[in-house]
């Protein structure tokens, strides 16, 4: 009895003195046709591209050292190889085995944070290989000049990212204590897919680990500084679905005043766009088709631009390039408008989609999308 006593005290006494990781070593292979070349780790956030470590491959491996404060996102690069190689630094013993003919799908093992970030791109194989072929087939409608191959493309590719969206939802809500979700809802948040009472929901969902990292806290400091210049007194959440939409004003490009509240229709849109944006220029046409169709039976438009006072005349002239003979309002003040800071744009093109009572009933539809949605509102 002893003997087990005692053996079983040293059992304890391993687990209880079990060293735990304070740094992250990280030990690749890699071809050794690439010997001589450099990889780097690069960060994700802060200033693009920072190079935060970098090691030559000598024999086919390279190594990493280092440590960080709390598991977060940074990718590796190889020199001369095309792509990259999602990771999630934490502090511990890692593996990464990299193929160069694919770095996307380069093995990382040792990290439990890392078999998430697998679990994530596996499950997203499908809709990346479908955008590529749709990037392949836009190219080449665009050198063909065909139109309707090219409205067919992005009516495709809208219809993948309501697909892609949904995924990462249903992705973040099964896997709340991986830090990919944090940063999968981070650009969720960035690119106006979700709002802030779907953050909220999702947010609740997630471990503290999760809820203290780098991705979520920086959310939530968004959201608290989303201000509302022309609407100081509209509580919080005011821009979401089922909401009053707040009143705004602008100067269109002749200088008058204009407010949305000047605008009565059965279907407004707000559209957020900017004379310099590429994807709001190519969108256009599509919003041109639509409101020439649903004018007469009760939809209005109101464009906000994000451009600045020097572009001012660039504003004016895409206005009339691309035919949006709907009402046009700007502060002309950037990323820094008044408008699109009151209703939390933080990319463009953006829309905010409002019944005959002036209540938000949809946000950020594009395309087919968008003129379904407006058809079925006004029947």
């Amino acid at each position: 009895m002893i003997k087990k006593l005692a053996l079983l005290s040293l059992i304890l006494l391993g687990f209880s003195c079990e060293k735990q990781n304070d740094a992250y070593e990280i030990n690749g292979v890699i071809d050794s046709s690439l010997n001589n070349k450099v990889v780097s780790i690069h960060a994700v956030y802060g200033i693009p591209n920072k190079v935060i470590d970098t090691d030559t491959i000598k024999d086919g491996t390279f190594k990493f050292t280092g440590k960080v404060d709390a598991p977060e996102g940074f990718y590796m690069s190889v020199e001369s190889l095309n792509g990259v190689i999602p990771i999630i630094l934490e502090n511990k013993n890692m593996s990464i085995e990299v193929y160069k003919d694919s770095l996307h799908a380069s093995k990382v093992s040792g990290s439990r944070q890392n078999d998430f970030v697998t679990e994530y791109n596996e499950a997203h194989v499908l809709k990346r290989n479908f955008n590529t072929e749709l990037r392949e087939r836009y190219t080449n409608a665009q050198k063909l000049g065909d139109k309707s191959a090219m409205d067919a493309v992005k009516q495709s590719y809208d219809s993948l990212m309501v697909v892609a969206t949904k995924n990462d939802i249903d992705f973040i809500k099964s896997h709340h204590d991986a830090i990919i979700s944090g940063i999968t809802l981070e650009r969720l948040v960035k690119t106006n897919k979700v709002d802030e009472a779907e953050f909220n929901t999702l947010y609740e969902n997630l471990s503290d680990v999760v809820k203290n990292s780098r991705a979520i806290t920086n959310i939530k400091t968004t959201f608290t500084k989303v201000a509302t210049p022309s609407a100081a007194t509209s509580k919080p959440g005011a821009i979401n679905v089922g909401n009053k939409a707040p009143n705004f004003s602008g100067f269109t490009p002749e200088g008058e005043a204009m407010t949305l509240s000047d605008i009565k229709a059965k279907v407004t849109v707000i559209d957020f766009w900017a004379s310099w944006c590429r994807p709001c220029r190519v969108e256009n046409p599509n919003v041109v088709k639509m409101y020439n169709k649903y004018n007469s039976k009760g939809l209005e438009i109101i464009g906000v631009s994000l451009d600045k006072a020097s572009q001012k005349d660039r504003w004016i002239k895409a206005i009339a390039d691309d035919k949006l003979t709907w009402p046009q309002v700007s502060n002309l003040e950037g990323w820094k408008e008044p408008i699109a800071v009151q209703y939390g744009v933080r990319s463009i093109p953006a829309t905010v989609i409002l019944d005959e009572n002036g209540v938000i009933v949809a946000k950020n539809l594009r395309g087919q999308q968008l003129e379904d949605k407006v058809a079925e509102l006004l029947q």
